[in-house]
C-alpha cells in the first residue's frame, strides 16, 4: 500500500514540473490603456490649442519598469510613470489630418503591452475680422501752421486670420499713395496754401478674405499771424559762407549759428583746460576741416567754440557786462562782433515789447484744484525759437503758451544745437541752446541759454566752464 502512495505522489510532482518547469509563480502579464482622448476623436485646431492625454497600466506580478508615450513621432520624455495625465500643446505649425497616440509599457520581467488611439485634427476657418487705428496725431489735436510745416501720421491694423490686402490713408481729399502697409509712419508736409479749419484723416484696411475696417480722426489747423522778419543775407569773405540775417529793432543779427571753422579739434581737446582756442563740430571726432564741414550737424548747427575761441584769443579776459556794443570781434567776420549781455538784453526787451501778454509762472492751488498764473508775461522763447528740432516742453502746465511750441516770429531761428562738454564728450538735448557772451564770471564764461521750459532766456550768473563748446551768434557793428 505504501508503495502505491509513493508512486502517486511522484506522478503528481512530475505533472507540476511540466506546467511550470522553473518551479516559480504565474508568468508576468501587462495591460495598458489610453483612456483620454477616445479613439476617433476630432479636434478643431482653430478652437483647441492643447490636448489632455490620460493613461494607465496594470501588471499581474512584478513591477512596471518603463513607460513610453508617443504623440505622432514625438516621444514624450515627461511621461515615465502610470497612471499619468499629460497636457500636449499643439505647435503653431501643427498639420491637420490623422494623429496617432501610442502607449507602451514594459515590465521588470520583460513583459510588455501597448495601446493606440487615432484622432483627427482639423482647422476650421473663422470669419475674418479686421481692426485699424490712427495712433498719431490724436483726434482733436490743434496744429499751428505758422510753426508746424509737417505732420506725422501713424497707424496700424490687425486681422484675426489671414492678412491685410489693402491699405488706404486719406488726408483731406488726398489719398496717400506711399502708404500701402501697416503699421506705418508717414510725414505729411502741408502745402503752402493749406487752408485752416478742420482736416479729416481716415484709414481704411481690407483683409485678404474680405474683412473691412476704418478709423477717422479730425485735427484743427490754425495759423498764428507773425511779424514779417526783415531778412537778407551776408557772405563771409573768409570762406564764402552765406548767412541769413535779420533786423530786429535797431539790431541786425545773423539768423544762423556762426560756422567759421579755421581748424577742427577732436572733442577730447576740451578736457585739456589750457586756455587755448578750440573748435568743434557736433558728433565729429576728427581733425579734417573738409570732412567736418560735410557733416549734417555742421550744416544745421554750425560750429561749437570754447569760450577762448569765442573771444578770439588764447587766455582771453572778459569785458564788462554792460558794455554795448561789446567791440569783441571774436570769430565773427569783419563788421560783426560777439554780442555782450547788454546787447542780448536789448534784443529780449524789444521782442517782449511787441508780444501779446500771456499767463505763466503758474502754481497749482490744491485747495481749489485750479492753476493760478501771473498775468502779462511775454513768451520771448517762442518768438525767437526756430521751427525745427525742439522737443515738447515739460513746463507747459506752469507756462501754458509753451504748449504752442516755437513760432520764430522774427526769423531769428534759435535751435537746440548741442554742446561739447569739458570732459571731451558731445551732448545734445532738444530743450535748450546756449550762446557764449564776452564776459568772465566767477566760475567760467558767461552764456545766455534759451530753453523751451521758460518764456525768457536765462543769463548765467556764475558762468559755465569756459572749456565747453557752445554756439556763437554774431551781431552787426
Amino acid at each position: 500500500m505504501k508503495k502505491i502512495y509513493l508512486m502517486l505522489l511522484l506522478a503528481g510532482l512530475v505533472a507540476c514540473n511540466k506546467e511550470n518547469p522553473d518551479g516559480g509563480g504565474d508568468e508576468q502579464a501587462l495591460t495598458c490603456e489610453i483612456s483620454i482622448p477616445e479613439d476617433g476623436t476630432t479636434i478643431d485646431l482653430a478652437e483647441i490649442q492643447a490636448l489632455t492625454i490620460k493613461g494607465d497600466a496594470e501588471v499581474n506580478t512584478g513591477e512596471i519598469a518603463a513607460v513610453e508615450l508617443k504623440i505622432g513621432d514625438n516621444v514624450i520624455a515627461d511621461v515615465t510613470e502610470v497612471p499619468f495625465e499629460y497636457t500636449y500643446t499643439f505647435p503653431e505649425d501643427q498639420q491637420t489630418g490623422e494623429l496617432t497616440i501610442s502607449l507602451t509599457v514594459t515590465g521588470d520581467e520583460k513583459a510588455s503591452a501597448s495601446d493606440e488611439v487615432k484622432i483627427t485634427l482639423i482647422r476650421s476657418e473663422e470669419e475674418q475680422t479686421a481692426t485699424c487705428e490712427i495712433t498719431a496725431p490724436e483726434d482733436g489735436a490743434a496744429i499751428d501752421l505758422a510753426s508746424t510745416a509737417a505732420m506725422t501720421v501713424k497707424g496700424g491694423a490687425e486681422v484675426n486670420n489671414g492678412g491685410v490686402a489693402n491699405v488706404e490713408l486719406k488726408i483731406g481729399d488726398n489719398v496717400i499713395a506711399d502708404v500701402t502697409e501697416v503699421p506705418f509712419e508717414y510725414t505729411y508736409t502741408f502745402p503752402e496754401d493749406q487752408q485752416t479749419g478742420e482736416l479729416t484723416i481716415s484709414l481704411t484696411v481690407t483683409g485678404d478674405k474680405g474683412a473691412l475696417a476704418s478709423d477717422e480722426i479730425t485735427v484743427t489747423l490754425t495759423r498764428t499771424e507773425t511779424t514779417d522778419p526783415a531778412d537778407g543775407t551776408f557772405t563771409d569773405a573768409r570762406d564764402g559762407h552765406v548767412y541769413k540775417i535779420v533786423t530786429i529793432g535797431e539790431q541786425t543779427w545773423m539768423a544762423e549759428n556762426l560756422a567759421w571753422l579755421p581748424k577742427v579739434n577732436k572733442p577730447e581737446a576740451a578736457g585739456l583746460r589750457d586756455g587755448l582756442q578750440y573748435y568743434f563740430v557736433l558728433n565729429y571726432d576728427g581733425e579734417d576741416v573738409a570732412t567736418a564741414k560735410s557733416t549734417e550737424e555742421y550744416a544745421k548747427y554750425g560750429v561749437l567754440y570754447n569760450w577762448y575761441a569765442a573771444m578770439g584769443a588764447d587766455n582771453a579776459e572778459g569785458i564788462p557786462e554792460d558794455q554795448n556794443p561789446s567791440s569783441v570781434q571774436g570769430p565773427c567776420p569783419e563788421g560783426w562782433h560777439l554780442p555782450a549781455k547788454a546787447e542780448w538784453q536789448e534784443l529780449v526787451d524789444f521782442v517782449a515789447s511787441e508780444l501779446e501778454p500771456v499767463q505763466g509762472n503758474g502754481w497749482y492751488n490744491e485747495i481749489d484744484y485750479v492753476w493760478v498764473y501771473e498775468e502779462g508775461l511775454k513768451n520771448v522763447w517762442s518768438a525767437l525759437a526756430g521751427l525745427e528740432g525742439w522737443a515738447e516742453s515739460s513746463m507747459s502746465s506752469e507756462n501754458p503758451d509753451l504748449e504752442n511750441g516755437p513760432r520764430d516770429s522774427y526769423g531769428f531761428n534759435t535751435v537746440p544745437s548741442g554742446m561739447c562738454w569739458q570732459t571731451g564728450a558731445f551732448g545734445q538735448n532738444k530743450t535748450d541752446v546756449s550762446f557764449w557772451m564776452p564776459h568772465m564770471q566767477s566760475y567760467g564764461g558767461a552764456a545766455i541759454t534759451f530753453t523751451n521750459n521758460s518764456y525768457l532766456p536765462d543769463f548765467s550768473k556764475s558762468g559755465l566752464s569756459q572749456y565747453r563748446g557752445y554756439s556763437v551768434r554774431c551781431v552787426k557793428d
